[in-house]
C-alpha cells in the first residue's frame, strides 16, 4: 500500500501547527475505535513529534485544523479560541435562497441532553440558482456539536450533502453535479496570542468543492481575488 500524500501545512511556529484536513479523515481516533489512521497520527508522524488537538472538524468536512505542539500551547490556543476577538469561519453550501445576512441563536442540546447557548452568523457570498443553493460564509461564536449543520437545518437552509440533517432531494441533485460529501469547509481562523502575535490562517476551498461550484455556475459571480475563500 502506498503512503498517503503529505498533509498541507498552512502555518507552523514553535507553539502551533495548522494543517488542511482532507475530507473523510477523522481528526483523532474514536474511543470505540476502528483503528483507522486519523489526522492526529498522520501529522505526528509527518512532523516527528507529538501534537495536541485544539479543534474538532467533522469527518466529511475539509479545511484547517489547529494543533498545539505542547500542552501549554494547546491550553493557550483553546483559551484564545473562546475570546470574543477570535474568528472561526467556514464556507458552506446551503439549500435555497438565503438572506444576505442572517443569524441563528437557537440553543443546541449536548450529549447529556442539556440545552446550551449557541450563536452562528451567516453572510451570503453567492446564489446558485441551478440547485438552488446559497454559498455562505458562516462564523461560529460558540462551539457546539455540529453547530452550523444544526442551525441551518433549523432555519430550513440545510447544508447540501449533509446525510444526517440535510434534505435527500437536494443531496441527490447535488450528487448529480459531483458532490460526494458534506459541503462544509473550515476556511479561516484568527486567534489573538499576546505572546507571539495573532494567529491568522486561511485554507482555500477544497478542489472537489470548487469543482461543484464550477459545474453549478462556473467562475462568474463566485468571489475572486487573492484572498477569496474559493481561491486555490
Amino acid at each position: 500500500m502506498s503512503a498517503p500524500e503529505p498533509l498541507v501545512i498552512l502555518h507552523l511556529d514553535e507553539r502551533v501547527v495548522v494543517v488542511a484536513k482532507p475530507a473523510g479523515l477523522l481528526v483523532h481516533r474514536t474511543q470505540s475505535g476502528s483503528g483507522e489512521e486519523a489526522l492526529l497520527q498522520r501529522l505526528r508522524d509527518q512532523l516527528g513529534q507529538r501534537v495536541f488537538p485544539v479543534q474538532r472538524l467533522d469527518r466529511w468536512a475539509s479545511g484547517l485544523v489547529a494543533f498545539g505542539l505542547d500542552p501549554e500551547a494547546t491550553a493557550d490556543l483553546q483559551a484564545g479560541l473562546q475570546a470574543p476577538a477570535a474568528l472561526k469561519e467556514y464556507l458552506v453550501l446551503a439549500r435555497g435562497a438565503c438572506p444576505r445576512r442572517f443569524e441563528c441563536r437557537a440553543p443546541l442540546v449536548d450529549d447529556k441532553d442539556v440545552a446550551r447557548t449557541a450563536h452562528t452568523t451567516f453572510a451570503r457570498l453567492a446564489f446558485l440558482p441551478g440547485l438552488p443553493a446559497s454559498l455562505l460564509r458562516a462564523r461560529l461564536h460558540t462551539g457546539r456539536y455540529h453547530q452550523i449543520r444544526r442551525h441551518l437545518a433549523l432555519l430550513g437552509h440545510h447544508v447540501v450533502g449533509d446525510s444526517r440533517y440535510g434534505k435527500a432531494r437536494t443531496n441527490r441533485a447535488a450528487a448529480r453535479l459531483g458532490l460526494t460529501r458534506l459541503f462544509l469547509h473550515a476556511w479561516r481562523l484568527a486567534v489573538p496570542r499576546p505572546e507571539l502575535g495573532p494567529l491568522a490562517v486561511r485554507a482555500p476551498l477544497a478542489a472537489d468543492l470548487r469543482g461543484v461550484l464550477a459545474r453549478l455556475r462556473g467562475a462568474q459571480g463566485v468571489p475572486g481575488g487573492p484572498v477569496s475563500p474559493v481561491s486555490s
